[in-house]
């Protein structure tokens, strides 16, 4: 699996919002699993991140630092560190941050319903690339 470090540059979640960043940790093609990515996400105050069925995803979001809210179907809730949120494949949900900002990790796997579908991914490295290990 290639990761990207945490601290090396982001790009932005919108073009219009210079304070949302979005820096891409792992991504499908590098993990071998029904993971879609691995993202951290730095939200300026009052920028927003949203999570929506089109997608074809599931989401965890968690909250690292900062503050803000999660709307979903009508409700607000507060959201602050360690606040773990989870979007099924057919939910809709915004997170907005507060006006200390928020960063957040978030994991986008695949729904149960097309993992069903899928060959298993398991990954195979050509033998002469394969370590033994030792114990």
């Amino acid at each position: 699996m290639i990761v990207q470090r945490a601290d090396a540059p982001a790009r932005f979640l919108n073009a219009a919002d210079p304070s949302a960043e979005w820096a891409c940790l792992a991504r499908r093609g590098m993990l071998h699993s029904e993971c879609e990515a691995v993202d951290l996400l730095r939200l300026g105050p009052g920028a927003t991140v949203a999570h929506r069925p089109a997608e074809g995803v599931e989401q965890a979001l968690y909250v690292l630092s900062g503050g803000g809210e999660a709307v979903s179907g009508g409700t607000v809730r507060p959201v602050g560190p360690g606040d773990l949120l989870l979007a099924p494949h057919d939910c809709r949900l915004t997170v907005r941050a507060g006006e200390t900002g928020l960063e957040l990790l978030t994991v986008r796997v695949l729904p149960a319903r097309t993992i069903g579908r899928l060959p298993a991914r398991i990954p195979e490295l050509p033998e002469e690339q394969r370590m033994e290990c030792v114990r």
